[in-house]
C-alpha cells in the first residue's frame, strides 16, 4: 500500500511536492492542512487529497497519516515540527530547517526522545547525479580537489516574506543553503575558517552574500547567493587534473568533466525524474519502515553541522532573527 502522507503548507513547495506525491506509486497524498481551510480544499481538490483540515491539530491527530512534510514560512518550522513530534507523527522539514542550531538541536532531541523519525528536506542530498559524481571524484578523476566555486541567485527581492526578518528572511537560509551545501557534499566539514561579505536590505535581511570557506587540508570554497537577480546556479569543482563543471546546484541536471587541457571528456546527465523531490520522499519512507530515527543521506549530524555554518556566517553580520532575543 502507499505511503499516506499528510503536508502542512498550501504554498509553492507544498504544490510541488503536492505534484510529486501524485505521480509515485509508492506514497499518496492522503491529507493537507492549512490555518485556512478554504485553501486547504481548494489544495486538496486540486492533487486529489483525501482529506483537508482548516487547522494543524487535526491533520495531527489523523491516525492515518504516517509522515508530514511541511513546508511553511522559516519562523514557523520549529513550532510546527515540534508539535509534529510530539503527537509521534514522522517530519520531512523543508529547509531552513530551523532559524538556527540551537532550535535544531532542541528538535532533534525532543525526537530522539520520543523515537520520532525526523528529517531536512535538503533534497540536493539525496540525488543519484551527485552520488555518480561523488564516486568520481573518489576515484580520481580530476585528480586532488584543490577548491569549489558554486553560486545561486533569483529575483526575489519584492517577495515579502524573505525580506522580513521576523520571518527568518533573506537571501542565505532561503536559497544560500544550496551553495554552502554543495561545497559540505564535495569537501565535507573540516573546515578551518570562514569568511563572508554581505550587502543588507532596508528591512534588515541580507540580499546578497559571498561566503568563504577554507578547509585543514587547504582546499577553499567561494559561494555566493542573491535574492537580487537571477544567476546560472553553477558549481565547479578544481582538481590538480582537471575540473568538473556541475549544472543547476539546486536540482542537479548534470555535470561536464574536463581535463586539465580544458578538453571536455564526459558528459553525463541525470536520469529522468519527476521533479527531484520524489528522492527525498523515497527515503524517508524506506527510513520510516526500517524504524529508523533519520536518513542516512542526510543525517542529524549534517543537518545541525549546517546550521551551525549558517550561525556562524549570521554572526559576523551581526545580524538576529526577532525570536533568537527570548530563544
Amino acid at each position: 500500500m502507499a505511503f499516506k502522507i499528510g503536508i502542512i503548507g498550501t504554498g509553492v513547495m507544498s504544490e510541488r511536492m503536492a505534484d510529486t506525491i501524485c505521480q509515485m506509486l509508492s506514497a499518496e497524498l492522503y491529507a493537507v492542512a492549512s490555518r485556512e481551510e478554504e485553501k486547504a480544499k481548494a489544495f486538496a481538490e486540486k492533487y486529489n487529497a483525501t482529506k483537508y483540515y482548516g487547522n494543524y491539530e487535526a491533520l495531527l491527530e489523523d491516525s492515518e497519516v504516517q509522515l508530514i512534510y511541511i513546508a511553511t514560512p522559516n519562523h514557523l518550522h520549529y513550532e510546527q515540527a515540534r508539535a509534529c513530534i510530539q503527537h509521534g507523527k514522522p517530519v520531512l522539514l523543508e529547509k531552513p530547517f530551523t532559524l538556527n542550531e540551537r532550535q535544531a538541536q532542541a528538535l532533534i532531541d525532543l525526537a530522539e526522545m520520543h523515537q520520532v523519525f525526523l528529517c531536512e528536506a535538503m533534497w540536493v542530498r539525496f540525488m543519484p547525479l551527485m552520488e555518480r559524481l561523488k564516486k568520481d571524484l573518489e576515484q580520481g578523476r580530476i585528480g586532488e580537489v584543490t577548491s569549489v566555486t558554486a553560486n545561486i541567485g533569483y529575483d526575489l527581492k519584492e517577495k515579502s516574506r524573505v525580506n522580513r526578518l521576523d520571518m527568518g528572511g533573506g537571501a542565505l537560509l532561503d536559497i544560500g543553503v544550496y551553495p554552502i551545501t554543495f561545497a559540505l557534499q564535495i569537501l565535507g566539514k573540516e573546515i578551518d575558517n570562514i569568511s563572508t561579505s554581505m550587502v543588507r536590505m532596508n528591512s534588515g535581511v541580507d540580499a546578497q552574500e559571498v561566503v568563504n570557506l577554507v578547509y585543514m587540508n587547504g582546499a577553499m570554497a567561494s559561494l555566493y547567493a542573491t535574492m537580487l537577480s537571477n544567476t546560472d546556479k553553477q558549481g565547479v569543482i578544481y582538481g590538480t587534473d582537471g575540473y568538473i563543471l556541475v549544472e543547476d546546484i539546486n536540482n542537479y541536471s548534470r555535470y561536464q568533466v574536463y581535463d586539465s587541457d580544458r578538453n571536455l571528456v564526459e558528459t553525463v546527465e541525470r536520469s529522468e525524474q519527476i521533479s527531484g523531490l520524489e528522492y527525498e520522499v523515497e527515503a524517508c519512507i524506506h527510513a520510516i519502515q526500517a524504524k529508523k530515527l533519520e536518513c542516512p543521506q542526510v543525517t542529524h549530524t549534517d543537518t545541525l553541522f549546517l546550521m551551525r555554518v549558517l550561525d556562524t556566517v549570521r554572526r559576523t553580520w551581526d545580524m538576529k532573527f526577532p525570536q533568537e532575543e527570548t530563544l
